[in-house]
């Protein structure tokens, strides 16, 4: 991968996490870089494909950490903490998790990026929810709810948390984030 189509994703991942996806354009990309407009549309020939490829890399992204976490035999506990840590870190960042930045705008986006979106959001609730029925079934995680719908209250409070904790400022983030760990707890 060149290294300038690098860029142009992590800017225009960055910008839809901080600004959210309508609010940015190829010319606040190309100032940023110090690049022409046309290259972008080299790598990226209009703006759903760079937002369509953005969720792709972040799909990539996800499956990697469950591949490194299952080979350093991570347990469930431990996998769980780390998913809940990208939300700690995206908070002291002050961005918003590409799941909660793109949401709002859902209607807004091409078919390919949407259908992307839902892909990525079914793969985490999918390995939430088999994350935390194996947990339950080891005794490490408590809970009475069916893993799908404790798999749906957590992602959804961890998005839009993120997204309020912007609104509120001065939230303990952090704490709020240990509390859902917490709650499962046998």
């Amino acid at each position: 991968m060149s290294v300038t189509r690098e860029k142009i994703l992590e800017l225009g991942e960055n910008l839809i996490r901080t600004k959210g996806y309508n609010a940015f354009s190829y010319q606040d990309i190309s100032t940023e870089l110090g690049i022409k407009n046309a290259a972008i549309h080299y790598y990226f020939p209009s703006k759903k494909n760079l937002a369509t490829s953005i969720v792709k890399t972040n799909i990539q992204r996800f499956e990697e950490m469950i591949e490194n976490m299952e080979s350093r035999n991570f347990d469930e506990w431990q996998q769980l903490d780390a998913f809940v840590k990208i939300y700690v870190k995206s908070r002291r960042e002050k961005k918003k998790c590409l799941v909660g930045s793109l949401s709002p705008d859902v209607k807004t986006l091409d078919e390919s990026t949407q259908n992307e979106l839902k892909k990525m959001v079914d793969m985490i609730l999918r390995w939430l929810a088999f994350l935390l029925e194996r947990g339950k079934n080891k005794g490490v995680f408590a809970f009475a709810d069916s893993a799908e719908s404790k798999a749906l209250v957590i992602f959804s409070s961890l998005v839009a948390s993120l997204q309020l904790s912007g609104v509120l400022g001065n939230l303990d983030y952090k704490n709020y984030c240990q509390s859902i760990l917490d709650d499962l707890r046998p």
